[in-house]
């Protein structure tokens, strides 16, 4: 199927990590022309490696350091974006799990830099791309989301209470941009090989001393979300990208507002 994203601008935010990696190839592939952010040169260029491998031409990506807690970053990334390729068709943000704690032990220095990382930077990006977007007459923005912003355990309460406002922005973003032709949708991911779950091995759940115990601790955790999953493997990154690229073709005007569930099966919840 043709998705009608050749040379279509699409800004990948976080694009260090795997999932957004993934995307980023996988929209590539569909001969879009990307933007792609990392916090330093040092991550920017294991992507730049990666799509290389894929045999993704160098002139079909541009690369900006930006650092999305800084609010003058996220400035000089859509007017670097838009500088060097004319407009933003599709924007994708990845945020992120932020780590374990127990909710009565969460102390204002780890509540409001989460927000910030996730909740504001979704929103200060949006506030840069959406009068370029409308002005096209036209978007995509597509949000990679952990499902920890849909269920609360004890040891992802943070990453919820960080996670929940970013649905609930965007909810009322996508109806409010619909009559500009300017969709919005959430893909929420449970059970992929992703950072989340090697962070979480690393984290208080999973203690090690060394890089070997590191290991492990990832491949322990590995086979913990492989026991849970109905088709009994992880999802890749790769399949989330693929997904990404549908949700950002023509084919896919109509589908706004929408949190698409990609787990596996794994949650039984109907909605």
């Amino acid at each position: 199927m043709d998705f009608g994203l050749q040379d279509t601008v699409v800004l990948v935010v976080d694009s260090h990590l795997a999932i957004a990696t993934a995307t980023a190839t996988a929209l590539a592939k569909e001969g879009a022309i990307l933007s792609l952010t990392a916090p330093d040169n040092y991550r920017m260029r294991h992507v730049e490696m990666a799509l290389a491998r894929k045999h993704i031409p160098q002139d079909r990506f541009r690369a900006v350091i930006a650092d999305l807690d800084r609010e003058q970053d996220i400035h000089r990334l859509v007017r670097a974006t838009l500088h060097r390729q004319g407009n933003i068709g599709v924007m994708v943000t990845t945020v992120q799990d932020q780590g374990n704690s127990p909710a009565s032990e969460l102390e204002d220095e780890q509540i409001e830099p989460a927000l910030a990382r996730n909740f504001m930077s979704a929103v200060h990006l949006t506030r840069e791309v959406l009068p370029h977007m409308r002005r096209y007459g036209m978007g995509r923005i597509i949000n990679l989301v952990p499902f920890s912003a849909m269920e609360v355990s004890p040891r992802n309460t943070l990453s919820s209470l960080s996670l929940a406002p970013v649905l609930a922005y965007f909810k009322g973003l996508a109806s409010e941009l619909a009559p500009n032709n300017i969709t919005v949708n959430n893909v929420i991911y449970a059970g992929v090989d992703s950072d989340e779950i090697e962070d979480r091995a690393r984290s208080q759940d999973y203690q090690s001393t060394d890089d070997v115990a590191d290991e492990q601790a990832c491949a322990e955790a590995k086979l913990e979300e492989i026991s849970e999953a109905p088709m009994k493997r992880m999802g890749t990154p790769k399949e989330i990208g693929d997904i990404v690229c549908m949700i950002a073709s023509a084919q896919a005007s109509y589908l706004t507002g929408a949190n698409i569930i990609v787990d596996g099966g794994i949650h039984h919840n109907y909605a």
